[in-house]
């Protein structure tokens, strides 16, 4: 079943043949799983398409749906708070870190404005310093200077002198969340003006090359988009050691953790990670999980406000919420989205809130909404 991986691509007889072969053979999947899988998250996530079909045909409150259930949600409790308190990896690299290298390449470049080479791994730093990291998605930007110019389908940065504004209209959660428009910060929007003004183009990230035998020039293509490699490639060299020229692994997701782990160590409101996680298209519970190098499992030191925010997610979500401590994992239907399998999400009790119970429902809510990123 899991080859088979989307749901709608499912034939109902293999589902229903699947069914019937997996309620008599329970007991001996169970330990065929226990043996077999040793990582505890790997582990947990085996067991969620056996708990969904246990919830179909014998009923959420089957003892044996139970017991599936609650293992799976125990697993997960422990790797997420094994995953917690693991360093930051070796390749992590702060905020602060990551504009202290743009604010060089900057002071490279005035010194010697020829330098082309360096002026392209600045820009690239700028888009992703000087606004909420986007995915990959800058590689896709064409310039227009109208809402009413954009092409269908296509993703834009609306540009004038006076403001930007990104316009999504197909990324990686379009089909989920829909478009966007992204306003671009003043720090940015005057990168943009500056840049475009010198090198006059129809794209926002031009593909650049080699025009001359002198390294530090390149010459660029002002109508041709550059590659989501070459956007990744020139990044990572950006953030190249100076020491032994060691090049940055993976530094589109590097950014966007940075910048994500720079808000949230800031005891940020809910809030503002609303709106920081809205402008890099994802959720405030995947920002929370999968873009924090801080420990997800922050304390609230007034234990009533606690015990307040923990009874009444229970009471809202009733079967669907299981509390443990001050970290929350949450099973949910989503059955607004066709999909029957638990969507499982960490959330944990934000520090400083007026009320922490309505923004506790209100991160429940966003993670609902957010199902499958």
């Amino acid at each position: 079943m899991h080859g088979l991986k989307k749901r709608s691509k499912i034939d109902a007889a293999k589902v229903q043949q699947y069914s019937l072969w997996l309620i008599p053979n329970i007991e001996e999947i169970y330990r065929y799983m226990k043996q077999t899988y040793t990582n505890i998250s790997v582990l947990s996530s085996m067991m969620l398409p056996v708990v969904s079909v246990l919830r179909k045909e014998l009923g959420l409150h089957h003892p044996t749906t139970d017991k599936w259930r609650q293992e799976a949600n125990e697993l997960r409790i422990q790797a997420t708070q094994e995953t917690a308190h693991n360093i930051p990896d070796k390749d992590f690299k702060t905020f602060q870190e990551i504009c202290c290298r743009r604010d060089a390449i900057k002071r490279r470049i005035d010194s010697d404005p020829a330098n082309t080479t360096d002026y392209w791994k600045w820009f690239a730093l700028c888009l992703y310093t000087m606004q909420p990291p986007l995915r990959a998605d800058w590689v896709a930007l064409s310039i227009i200077d109208s809402v009413d110019k954009a092409s269908p389908g296509q993703n834009h940065l609306v540009h004038t002198s006076d403001k930007a504004v990104i316009l999504i209209q197909h990324d990686k959660v379009s089909h989920r969340k829909g478009g966007a428009h992204i306003p671009v910060t003043d720090e940015l929007h005057s990168v943009l003006l500056d840049s475009i003004r010198q090198f006059p183009r129809s794209v926002v990230v031009p593909y650049t090359y080699k025009s001359s035998q002198n390294p530090l020039h390149r010459s660029y293509s002002p109508d041709k988009h550059i590659s989501k490699v070459n956007l990744s490639k020139l990044l990572s060299q950006a953030m190249a050691s100076p020491q032994d020229n060691t090049q940055w692994p993976r530094p589109i997701q590097g950014l966007r953790k940075a910048h994500s782990t720079l808000v949230m160590s800031s005891n940020a409101s809910y809030h503002t990670m609303k709106q920081v996680a809205d402008a890099q298209r994802h959720s405030v519970s995947t920002m929370l999980c999968h873009y924090n190098a801080v420990s997800p499992c922050c304390s609230i030191e007034d234990g009533t406000k606690a015990s307040t925010l923990e009874e009444r997610i229970s009471s809202a979500m009733q079967q669907t919420c299981l509390c443990h401590s001050n970290v929350i994992i949450m099973t949910h239907g989503c059955e607004s989205h066709g999909d029957e399998s638990p969507a499982w999400t960490l959330f944990c009790s934000i520090p400083d809130l007026q009320e922490p119970a309505e923004q506790g429902l209100a991160i429940i809510q966003d993670a609902c909404s957010s199902r499958g990123q």
